[in-house]
């Protein structure tokens, strides 16, 4: 299907920080057996090197949080998301797949469109959806591989970005209205904030 673009809501109603928080030990623990099973049975190592290395040596992630790299951040991250959750939770108790999972082409005249509006907050909160952002400091998602990024955007924020698609371009009524293929990111990104706005969890994205 191509590189997508994926839509996560969370289960429990905790953020994304701190669903990874708590099931840090149960995630390294999966990551490195994976790991040398791998090795084991196919003689190929599985996982980042880097990442395996932060794995072995801490067992704990929310107390030397701060102090971390960025890249380190992000990998976990996607791991988290891209390999622990997509493999071993297929009961979706963690992140429940929801919304438009849409080739990344299709939000590329959006992006233009949006870029053309000079909105400064409105051309952030797009990019943390189509581009990611990373839990260490709000800045580009920028894991060791960037093979799979992760987004996110709090209730106020996707409720904010709701209001400026909606002033520049219209509702999703509108948008789909005017048969502009090139808008078609925009009707991917208000149909999200329209299906998870009444939870008031946090937006999720996986961007392949």
């Amino acid at each position: 299907m191509g590189q997508r673009i994926t839509y996560f809501k969370s289960n429990s109603g905790k953020g994304l920080k701190e669903t990874i928080f708590d099931n840090y030990p149960s995630f390294r623990q999966w990551y490195l057996e994976t790991d040398h099973s791998s090795v084991e049975e196919f003689h190929e190592p599985f996982g980042n090197e880097n990442l395996k290395n932060y794995l072995k040596q801490n067992t704990a992630f929310k107390l030397n949080f701060d102090n971390l790299e960025k890249n380190l951040i992000d990998e976990l991250t996607a791991e988290f998301i891209g390999s622990y959750c997509d493999l071993t939770d297929r009961d979706n108790h963690l992140f429940r797949l929801f919304g438009p999972a849409m080739n990344k082409w299709r939000y590329a005249e959006s992006s233009e469109m949006v870029l053309a509006t000079k909105d400064e907050d409105l051309i952030r909160l797009c990019n943390y959806i189509i581009k990611g952002r990373s839990l260490k400091d709000n800045t580009d998602f920028d894991s060791y591989t960037n093979d799979y990024k992760i987004g996110f955007l709090a209730f106020t924020e996707y409720m904010l970005l709701k209001e400026k698609i909606e002033t520049y371009f219209g509702n999703i009524d509108t948008i789909k209205k005017k048969s502009n293929p090139g808008s078609s990111g925009l009707e991917f990104v208000s149909q999200a904030i329209d299906e998870i706005a009444d939870s008031k969890n946090e937006l999720i994205t996986g961007i392949e």
